[in-house]
């Protein structure tokens, strides 16, 4: 995966603190969704991505949604989103990360309500949209000063076909009607969500939630297709990604914020869930 940011502060007339502003666009192909972005969240930062080809799963906000050519991901601000590289098949997607968006009826840098589907086709604006997300990148990837005035500009235009396409194709979200078992499994995960880079053992999770570990690990893997445990992991590796793509702290600060106090164990851990060392991971990911 390749991405690229926005690195103007001042942009002529994209200074105003009230208009919607691109801070990155990325091309992932399948030779990199193979090791994807593990669990993760963006504040004040929107996400589109739009699947150029092939199929796979995407994991939004706890529930697993199958996607193909044509679909669009909304990822709203502060919505854990993932992806399961197992069921990926070819997959190639077009991403831009954006903040000060406001949508009515819509918090602020989220494009859909909570009870809209995140995965909305794009039916005959998909050639036009995988166009422009396409112009945005390579424009954006070039590294010219005056190439990201240009892909600021189009932001607008790139906006207006995105909420266009949600107007017109979108459908609620069958998954938000809650059953018992969602329920307890939407409490473990927001446990989860809250202590992740503290010690967390499923007899903890069992004591603090009133219900016996084999009967809370059985509901959320049922629910979520991870283990409390295997959770748990994705939610720090993913975490760790962000800092590593994010700052510039050093790898065995980041394990440590995120909950390894023993930075070989991070280092074992995060090769298995990326597929590349933390380092090599940092050097990769961002394309300057």
């Amino acid at each position: 995966m390749m991405q690229c940011f926005i690195k103007l502060e001042k942009t002529n007339d994209l200074e105003k603190k009230d208009i919607p502003k691109l801070l990155s666009a990325s091309k992932i192909d399948s030779q990199y969704s193979i090791y994807p972005r593990a669990l993760h969240k963006h504040e004040d930062v929107v996400e589109v991505l739009l699947v150029r080809s092939g199929s796979g799963v995407y994991i939004i906000d706890g529930k697993r949604y199958i996607i193909q050519q044509g679909d669009m991901i909304i990822c709203n601000s502060n919505i854990l989103h993932d992806e399961d590289a197992k069921m990926s098949e070819n997959l190639n997607i077009y991403g831009c990360a954006l903040t000060n968006i406001t949508i009515a009826a819509c918090q602020k840098n989220c494009l859909i309500d909570y009870n809209i589907r995140p995965i909305i086709h794009t039916d005959k604006y998909f050639l036009t949209l995988k166009k422009i997300m396409g112009t945005i990148y390579s424009l954006l990837s070039s590294g010219l000063k005056n190439n990201e005035n240009i892909c600021l500009q189009i932001t607008e235009t790139f906006l207006s076909l995105v909420t266009k396409i949600i107007d017109k194709n979108k459908m609620p979200d069958i998954y938000k009607k809650t059953t018992c078992s969602e329920k307890l499994a939407l409490d473990i995960k927001q446990y989860i969500d809250l202590h992740y880079n503290e010690e967390i053992t499923l007899a903890l999770l069992g004591k603090e939630l009133h219900v016996s570990a084999y009967y809370l690990a059985h509901v959320f893997k049922n629910e979520l297709g991870y283990s409390p445990i295997q959770y748990i992991t994705r939610r720090r590796i993913g975490e760790a990604q962000s800092l590593l793509i994010a700052t510039q702290y050093s790898i065995t600060y980041i394990a440590d914020i995120v909950g390894y106090g023993n930075p070989n164990h991070f280092n074992i851990l995060f090769n298995k869930y990326v597929g590349m060392s933390p380092g090599k991971y940092r050097k990769l990911y961002i394309q300057l």
